[in-house]
């Protein structure tokens, strides 16, 4: 084998394009397979499959990219030289590159032995090599050996020594102890043995990490957050990570809850800073506590907290082992800063959600545990479903509000407003009074209403002074809604024991849904009345 060849091959595998074909290759017959990708055996048939689709259903580009890609490897008629022996790692290293482990794999011979860096598990096969690599790579390995020893033997040749990698993944270095041991199968040079294992004293002594690199380990977090990817966020959390979180009871200790309770954190947008960190080494493991602050981008609202990181080495990185933050305990019992006008201003939210028409907007200004106790309902509305069906059938009343009168009581992260509010129907034009309390409270970072009481006005249940003209004017009220050619509008004209007996139709309408139905067929007609007599009596 010539050295020549092997670095022309290098400068050509060390990128992915270089194993397009760049022409048609000529047929192949196999007798007996190399290696599991080459299991090809008849022209213009497809290979066996296999369980798994990386074991050789490769007849085409992959295929030919791993034959190509071994071909630097030939064994020529002269022994092999040390330099040779060398720049079969840097063969290797470039089927890291590759980022296929189907590649990685065939650098192996059929019967392998790799006893990896990061697996207690012996791969001795084709399936078993790819496997490893699958997750190795994903770290975007790139190897480097930094002190080696190699021996020729009649048909075989060994590697051993120091080799570092830089994992473009995270940026991080690490070295560890290599032996490769090299046979010819087939004509080609491939790694037989192939044992990695972390440094000893590493093991004995602990990775060596400086108190600055610690700290760094936050930022890694943090830049996490910012992606809004809460998969890259629980993936900085070891193995057995115990998260203990700030907005929830719940600990999290697998990467599913980890990653659940981040869904929800991340669409606050936060960004967090290190105020005040004190941090301990120790065997493999690292500690970091303080204070931190948070900007959350959705609401540009800041919000500081204890934090305590403990960091573990794991699989070649360092990860977070435990975490636990927790609101200042002095903010507990402070309250949440809100001026009366403020307090006011919640209406103004609420009645805004009103306007969007949307009932589910108008629920969301409700706590968790919100109870509303609604002004045309019986029944008390105490989770999100039932907030979100009354204001279903309210907003087609198309209603705005405005405080006329009402007194405010601010407490310790809670805050009541109790008065007199009107609505403007816009559906019909009409407008109703009520008496009204909401009480607020602060909730995971926002005031929302916990307690909403609406009820119509006592005194309006009384006689009322009424006119001719008045009455006369309720008719146009309902032709207007026959205008709207909505049996909905029409039939909220009518009171909740009213009684229709309609022109076209035998059928006494005693109810809502019954008015209704009859209005439902007879607004087809676009009708518009005119009174031409009338009497009145009050």
């Amino acid at each position: 084998m010539k050295v020549a060849s092997i670095a022309v091959a290098l400068a050509l595998f060390t990128t992915t394009s270089a194993f397009a074909p760049n022409g048609a290759l000529p047929a192949v017959r196999i007798a007996q397979p190399t290696n599991a990708l080459d299991e090809v055996v008849i022209v213009g048939r497809a290979p066996a499959t296999s369980s798994r689709d990386s074991s050789l259903s490769l007849f085409g580009s992959r295929w030919r990219k791993a034959r190509k890609f071994n071909s630097p490897a030939k064994a020529g008629g002269a022994d092999i030289t040390e330099k040779e022996v060398r720049a079969l790692f840097e063969l290797w290293n470039s089927a890291l590159a590759t980022g296929d482990s189907r590649i990685v794999a065939s650098r192996y011979t059929k019967s392998p032995v790799l006893l990896p860096t990061v697996s207690d598990q012996p791969r001795t096969d084709f399936a078993s090599v790819q496997d490893y690599f699958d997750a190795f790579l994903l770290k975007k390995p790139l190897g480097k050996i930094l002190d080696g020893n190699i021996n020729i033997g009649d048909g075989w040749a060994s590697d051993s020594g120091i080799y570092e990698f830089t994992m473009g993944a995270t940026g991080d270095v690490v070295k560890a102890r290599y032996t490769y041991n090299y046979v010819k199968e087939d004509g080609i040079w491939k790694i037989q043995h192939h044992h990695s294992s972390v440094m000893p004293e590493e093991i004995a002594m602990g990775k060596p990490i400086t108190k600055s690199e610690v700290r760094s380990l936050f930022s890694l977090w943090n830049n996490a957050l910012a992606t809004e990817d809460p998969k890259q966020v629980a993936a900085r959390y070891a193995k057995n990570g115990v998260l203990l979180p700030t907005v929830s009871d719940t600990p999290r200790t697998d990467f599913a809850s980890i990653e659940d309770y981040f869904v929800n954190f991340l669409k606050l947008k936060p960004q967090g800073e290190i105020l005040e960190s004190h941090v301990t080494i120790g065997m493999n493991t690292a500690s970091d506590v303080g204070l931190y602050e948070f900007t959350l981008g959705a609401s540009g609202k800041k919000v500081a907290g204890r934090y305590s990181f403990v960091y573990v080495y794991e699989d070649g990185e360092w990860k977070i082992n435990h975490h636990h933050s927790s609101i200042m305990p002095e903010g507990i019992v402070t309250a949440e800063p809100i001026t009366e006008k403020e307090v006011r201003g919640l209406f103004n939210l609420w009645n805004d959600a009103l306007a969007t028409k949307d009932p589910k907007q108008v629920a969301n200004r409700y706590s968790k545990a919100g109870v509303l106790l609604p002004t045309v309902s019986d029944v008390p509305r105490t989770d999100y479903p039932g907030i979100v069906d009354y204001f279903t059938n309210f907003l087609k009343s198309e209603p705005q509000g405005e405080i006329e009168s009402g007194n405010i009581i601010i407490g310790t992260n809670w805050a009541q407003d109790a008065g007199i509010y009107e609505f403007t129907l816009g559906a019909n034009g009409a407008k109703v009074k009520g008496r009204y309390t909401f009480v607020y409270v602060f909730e995971d970072g926002e005031w929302k209403i916990s307690q909403h009481h609406s009820s119509v006005m006592p005194e309006g249940n009384k006689p009322q002074a009424i006119s001719e003209e008045e009455v006369k004017n309720l008719f146009q009220l309902w032709n207007s809604a026959l205008a709207t050619e909505d049996p909905d509008a029409v039939a909220k004209r009518y009171a909740s024991k009213a009684v229709l007996l309609p022109t076209v139709s035998d059928v006494p309408r005693t109810d809502y849904d019954l008015i209704r139905d009859y209005f439902v067929g007879f607004l087809k007609k676009k009708p518009q009345g005119e009174i031409l007599e009338s009497n009145v009596t009050i």
